[in-house]
């Protein structure tokens, strides 16, 4: 065979083959009984289906050895094309993780199936904190990642904003999806971070997503990923607000740190007249929207909820001329 040849065989490309990270039971498994677990499913108490009995030395260093998460490729035409990717859960009795559900299972209009997914997958990683927990706050975020892909394929505004917070964070540590044909492509450039967080931000905003509203600011104010401008975050920032304080399941957390942006604002004159009598009753209500999602468990907020509060003593300081 000529050199010709042998080159023209190993330019062909390989159909990708199942994961073998998840067995054939668990798939029986999850064909049987569905999405997104048996435990959910059936309201029992346990994650595996296999017996009490079965749960051997074996059963538990398979567990122990089980990933975060896999995905499945069958076949060249699934390559430009989001995967099926399978979701696990760490294992009842402590012992490693149990692959739980694949995704898709079905049509999921609106991709609501896949953001219940992906908000599983984003507690996890906002609970682990830590070096030790370093790898698996990754490969959490990475199957974000692909669920909310999936999510906002089937049109949910949403996953815009969480994979733009993703995004926006570099969470995945520069460890992105990519479809294979993109990735056997030399001379695809990635799409940096700041890019992927404006485009999705600015879908969101454009469809009246408060959340997405005012990280946009944020991104606009920074000039990350286009032009810096602090007329146009203020903007953002009054619409976001707006948006959140109109809709009937506001959201508090997304109210006050919206609130606690044009707080900022105010107090610094950037994109707007400097007024510390605004700045104080922006930051009051920041402070009542950052601390009812503190006490709701959002505690991650807990940075901005004592920047409101101590805004308020300050703003009443520069007001009074009492320093």
């Amino acid at each position: 065979m000529t050199s010709t040849a042998v080159a023209l065989v190993t330019d062909v490309p390989v159909a990708p083959c199942r994961t073998e990270a998840v067995s054939l039971a668990q798939r029986t498994a999850n064909f049987l009984f569905g999405a997104p677990s048996a435990r959910r499913a059936h309201g029992g108490a346990e994650t595996s289906f296999t017996p009490r009995v079965l749960r051997g030395d074996g059963w538990r260093r398979r567990c122990e050895a089980s990933a975060v998460f896999a995905v499945d490729r069958k076949g060249a035409a699934a390559e430009e094309r989001l995967p099926r990717i399978w979701v696990s859960e760490p294992a009842a009795d402590g012992a490693g993780r149990i692959f739980v559900a694949s995704y898709p299972t079905g049509a999921d209009c609106g991709g609501w199936r896949a953001l219940e997914l992906a908000d599983i997958y984003f507690s996890e990683a906002l609970g682990a904190p830590g070096e030790e927990a370093h790898r698996r706050r990754i490969d959490c975020y990475r199957a974000a990642e692909i669920l909310l892909l999936h999510a906002a394929a089937r049109g949910n505004v949403a996953a815009h904003c969480r994979l733009g917070v993703i995004y926006e964070g570099d969470l995945c540590e520069g460890e992105y999806w990519d479809g294979l044909l993109g990735g056997r492509a030399l001379h695809t450039a990635q799409t940096p971070c700041d890019a992927r967080a404006y485009l999705h931000f600015s879908y969101g905003a454009y469809h009246g997503h408060g959340e997405c509203c005012w990280r946009l600011g944020d991104m606009v104010a920074a000039g990350r990923g286009c032009e810096s401008s602090l007329g146009r975050a203020f903007g953002l920032y009054r619409r976001g607000y707006e948006l959140e304080g109109a809709s009937l399941d506001e959201d508090r957390a997304s109210t006050g740190n919206a609130a606690l942006r044009l707080a900022r604002a105010f107090e610094l004159g950037r994109g707007c007249e400097q007024d510390f009598r605004r700045a104080r009753t922006w930051y009051r209500l920041a402070a009542i929207g950052l601390g009812a999602a503190f006490d709701a468990g959002q505690w991650h907020f807990k940075r901005e909820r004592i920047e409101a509060r101590r805004g308020i003593v300050r703003m009443a300081q520069e007001i009074a001329g009492n320093y």
